[in-house]
């Protein structure tokens, strides 16, 4: 056998292996309830996130990547800003967890009410409310309660695969096999979308993803965060959640399900949290 037909049979014969596995101290974990906790307590050491990203959308109507300036804060506020290609401010959207700020700049126009996710989603397409989505961008999975679970190993991929049971409704998670961290959640079985995680970072002893992605597949609507110079669990600064409109902008008062207010007219309605998936 010469050298070139040596090197296609060591590929296609290497191709069938197995991929090699890298398990924690503990070894191979076999007990749902066990990967389970653990991944709870992983996603809870990051409370706070400050620093530049870049936000691709991909929308049944248009596609396109922005610079972001993100600051969040567990559980529920938000400071993000987008900009062009030159660095000019496109639009912010500001949120305590009670009520939101979104400005926009083309119109001058300054947007404040429930922090619901109708009105959150001015900002990005998705329904979602604050106390989903500063986990989500703080690299945690929202996870619906189970009443049930099973876990598999998948050596073709290299991950436990931990299925949480909620009667008709289903979440399969693709957890890391030595870090127990989540790098793919899928709801099945209620209206839900697919998260993902990858390009790990460590950061003061912390494991971060690097990129963040989220598909509704109902809205067709694809969003990535790509996460550049950041900090986490700094001591975050409050004024970047203060509900202050730009000095002459046209000041709207909307309620929770986004519809202007009469002038003077006191916001009604609250916003609700939703059930992961819903």
């Amino acid at each position: 056998m010469n050298r070139a037909a040596a090197a296609i049979f060591l590929v296609v014969l290497c191709s069938g292996c197995p991929k090699r596995i890298e398990f924690g101290p503990e070894g191979e974990l076999t007990d749902a309830d066990a990967v389970y906790q653990r991944v709870v307590k992983n996603q809870e050491n990051v409370v706070t996130l400050e620093g530049d990203a870049k936000l691709r959308a991909e929308l049944p109507e248009q596609s396109g990547t922005l610079s972001m300036f993100v600051a969040v804060t567990r559980p529920a506020m938000l400071h993000l800003e987008t900009f062009d290609f030159f660095n000019r401010p496109l639009a912010s959207l500001v949120s305590d967890g009670q009520r939101f700020g979104l400005y926009q700049a083309d119109t001058n126009t300054w947007y404040q009410g429930p922090a619901s996710p109708a009105n959150v989603s001015r900002f990005l397409p998705v329904m979602l409310p604050g106390e989903e989505l500063v986990p989500i961008m703080l690299g945690q999975v929202p996870l619906i309660p189970p009443e049930r679970m099973t876990l598999a190993l998948d050596r073709e991929k290299g991950v436990y695969v931990l299925t949480l049971h909620q009667g008709q409704a289903t979440q399969v998670l693709d957890v890391h096999t030595r870090h127990l961290r989540i790098m793919k959640s899928q709801v099945r079985g209620i209206p839900g979308y697919d998260l993902g995680f990858d390009d790990f970072l460590e950061q003061g002893g912390l494991l971060f993803p690097g990129r963040v992605s989220l598909e509704a597949k109902q809205a067709k609507t694809k969003l990535q965060v790509r996460y550049q110079q950041i900090k986490l669990n700094a001591r975050p600064d409050l004024t970047l959640y203060e509900l202050v409109p730009p000095e002459g902008a046209r000041v709207v008062e909307v309620d929770a399900a986004g519809r202007e207010l009469p002038a003077g007219a006191p916001a009604s309605g609250s916003s609700a949290p939703l059930a992961p998936g819903s």
